[in-house]
């Protein structure tokens, strides 16, 4: 059964069903947003994998510097976890994950190794799916509750005997309520857009400075609201009889950046100590 999350368009896998499918998994992929692993996890799916054979998938290093990816490989490793940074877009790393699932597969006594890929929204499950098939099979769409967003499990075969559910979007159960309002529904229905976007204006100053500068040629000091001003008035974004900036859409389009990557953001973890 697939559930409909309250006041979304999107429908997100019920627990019940998460726990059915891992249960009859033999490996588990939880697929996390390298750019802020924790702020992405589903504490649901950390509690249900537990037990399996489990790696931590830090989806889309494209996106970060190498070191970055690096620290967080080891801070998992730290917490006793295993765990690989990749980019499936751009192949990074993706060999390396088909050799561990071929590992373990061949320690796996069965004639069908079955492995549940899953995340919340926006995490990039299909294209890694997609990416391990070598063809474009899973349907990928660009934003949550959009044309071509999975809406049902989808068992694929890889290769050989190991074959992969490709999920819904596990509801975002994460720690970090910015991720969670931002991974449940279209930008353009997010609830007061231009608000959610100057925390992330406000996230991309403080973690990486100058990104908001590279990105929109706009002088970072100003507050974040002003920022979505002149956004606004760069794109054309004005009201017709006041010619006054329309910041809504500058906060979706802020949103969708995000999302897209086109925002240089990450968060640097912990001092992992072990």
């Amino acid at each position: 059964m697939l559930v409909w999350g309250l006041f979304l368009s999107i429908r997100f896998a019920s627990k019940k069903e998460i726990l059915e499918k891992i249960q009859l998994s033999d490996i588990v992929l939880v697929v996390l947003d390298v750019r802020n692993p924790i702020g992405t996890m589903s504490s649901y799916l950390l509690k249900v994998s537990r037990g399996k054979q489990r790696l931590f998938v830090l989806n889309k290093a494209d996106l970060v510097p190498r070191e970055i990816s690096l620290l967080w490989e080891r801070w998992f490793e730290c917490k006793g976890h295993q765990a690989l940074s990749i980019s499936a877009n751009n192949r990074l790393s993706t060999l390396k994950l088909r050799k561990i699932l071929r590992g373990w597969a061949r320690e796996v006594n069965k004639d069908r190794v079955i492995v549940m890929i899953a995340g919340v929204p926006k995490t990039g499950k299909s294209s890694i799916i997609n990416v391990l098939r070598g063809k474009h099979s899973a349907t990928v769409s660009a934003y949550p509750g959009t044309t071509g967003y999975t809406k049902g499990f989808t068992l694929f075969n890889i290769e050989g005997k190991i074959y992969a559910w490709d999920t819904p979007g596990v509801f975002p159960d994460v720690r970090d309520p910015l991720e969670r309002i931002i991974r449940l529904k279209p930008p353009e229905k997010i609830r007061d857009p231009e608000r959610i976007a100057t925390k992330i204006l406000s996230r991309a100053k403080k973690f990486v400075p100058g990104s908001i500068t590279a990105k929109y040629g706009v002088d970072e000091s100003l507050d974040e609201y002003a920022i979505l001003e002149e956004i606004a008035r760069r794109r054309g974004w004005l009201e017709k009889t006041t010619k006054e900036p329309i910041i809504e859409q500058a906060g979706i389009q802020v949103i969708r950046d995000y999302l897209d990557g086109k925002i240089k953001f990450y968060v640097k973890p912990a001092r992992a100590e072990c």
